[in-house]
């Protein structure tokens, strides 16, 4: 179908060809990186176990943790949640100007299995550190209030014409390891994770303007104007796809400072990632604005294609962490995670033609020409207690905590507020944690977790086994 368009396009020497204005290279409005935590009980306390690490988990979060093993273990984890997107619409769809989408996840978290010998612990893992997944679809709209026709800046995206979307984004990042872990001083440990970091990255998004729009005289903002999508309205298809095996480290140390109080320090290095988004534009057309002049002044797009490489630096991180034990029943833990994400995506020109005014809109740039979007470094706060109970002949283990989650996407740094709402602030989002553990006897014990986001909507749950040999 498209392609016969397109040759009936081609066919058609009554079109003026035009050179198409700037566009975004990239199709990343709700891109997302999101740590999951690899098992129940460091889950349960909000993730704050850099400065506990003494059970089998430690091989994901600080392998130093490791050289507390006296006996081989073997863990398995699993995750249940429903993660949830906010995507821009018109208010005439949501009040609010956005809808919230829930997509359910069930995948393994982490495997390890633990073997101390020969003064050392060492170990192997598969963990899923991040994982992402969304399909979304949304009319144009437009939110231009003007009593003229819209130029061809904004036609294509400038002051407040929101392209059709349909998106289909996947991403997760797994680590395959090899953890080795030593005791070095009676108070110190070290231990060193050595890894082939997996990238699976699929983006499908296509992008519609209506032609018609062309015809329109005057534009009434509220409430927003909806545009259903047509095959005429294709204007644009982006296209990534990654699945790469990088290599990456963890390194970790854990200071016992007195019997009841430890400091643990992580870094923990990720690779980067060239990848290539594969641009198609299919033929396009607009239409003769003054049919009845003798003149044809309709537009014609040909059909073109563009690869745009850039990188992806997935984002490393330094982790301070201490725990304090300060009764024989309660644990206290506290991490802080300083994130390098601001080149996350590095290659790509983030100045966009949305906030163009229409004075500028010729030009197809910005009056300051700065970028409109940026990706920031984070800092994350976890913290969380672990209470022993001794019951009905076994050991249960209660927890409590909360985080706040990173945003490793894009946001607006302009203060256009049409840009401000596709690219929102998601970072900084607290979660809420809780769990219990029990010892069934000294080879079992099972660990669970809740989380919960109240300003997202979000739940989520971990469940591990942990069996000692």
């Amino acid at each position: 179908m498209f392609l016969l368009l397109q040759l009936v396009f081609l066919c058609d020497s009554g079109f003026s060809q035009s050179e198409r204005p700037r566009s975004p290279e990239f199709a990343f409005s709700q891109f997302r990186l999101i740590p999951i935590h690899p098992a129940g009980r460091p889950a349960s306390m909000g993730g704050a176990f850099i400065g506990i690490a003494d059970d089998a988990t430690a091989a994901a979060i600080n392998p130093a943790g490791l050289s507390f093993l006296t006996t081989p273990e073997i863990s398995l984890s699993h995750c249940a949640s429903w993660q949830t997107y906010d995507f821009p619409v018109s208010r005439r769809v949501q009040s609010e100007g956005k809808q919230r989408q829930y997509e359910p996840v069930f995948d393994q978290t982490l495997v390890n299995v633990i073997y101390p010998q020969w003064g050392f612990t060492f170990a192997v893992f598969r963990q899923v550190a991040f994982r992402s997944e969304f399909s979304f679809d949304r009319q144009q709209f437009v939110t231009i209030n003007a009593n003229r026709p819209l130029s061809i800046a904004e036609q294509f995206g400038a002051s407040g014409n929101f392209a059709g979307r349909a998106s289909e984004h996947y991403s997760e990042v797994i680590h395959n390891a090899f953890v080795v872990a030593k005791t070095l001083q009676p108070r110190v440990h070290a231990g060193l994770a050595l890894r082939t970091t997996q990238l699976r990255l699929r983006l499908d998004e296509r992008q519609y303007f209506e032609p018609a729009l062309w015809l329109q005289t005057q534009f009434n903002a509220a409430p927003d104007q909806i545009t259903p999508p047509r095959v005429e309205a294709l204007y644009r298809i982006d296209h990534v796809h990654r699945n790469q095996f990088k290599a990456s480290f963890s390194l970790g140390l854990l200071l016992e400072i007195t019997s009841s109080l430890s400091l643990g320090i992580v870094y923990d290095n990720l690779p980067s990632y060239d990848v290539e988004n594969h641009l198609i534009y299919p033929a396009y057309t607009l239409p003769d604005r003054t049919p009845n002049d003798g003149l044809d002044d309709a537009v014609f797009f040909k059909p073109e294609e563009k690869r745009l490489p850039f990188t992806l630096n997935l984002p490393d991180h330094w982790g301070f962490g201490l725990s304090w034990e300060t009764s024989s029943r309660l644990l206290c833990a506290a991490d802080v995670l300083l994130y390098r994400s601001h080149h996350l995506l590095q290659g790509l020109n983030f100045d966009l033609p949305q906030d163009d005014s229409p004075e500028t809109g010729s030009r197809f740039r910005d009056s300051d020409g700065e970028d409109d979007v940026s990706i920031k470094n984070h800092l994350a706060l976890r913290a969380g207690l672990e209470y022993r109970l001794a019951e009905l002949g076994k050991i249960w283990l209660l927890r409590a905590g909360f985080y706040t989650e990173p945003n490793f996407g894009l946001q607006a740094v302009s203060r256009d507020s049409n840009l401000q709402r596709e690219f929102p602030d998601k970072s900084g989002f607290v979660h809420v944690t809780s769990g219990a553990g029990v010892v069934l006897n000294n080879k079992v014990r099972f660990e669970g977790s809740v989380d919960i986001c109240p300003a997202l909507g979000q739940i989520g749950f971990i469940g591990s086994t942990v069996l000692r040999l």
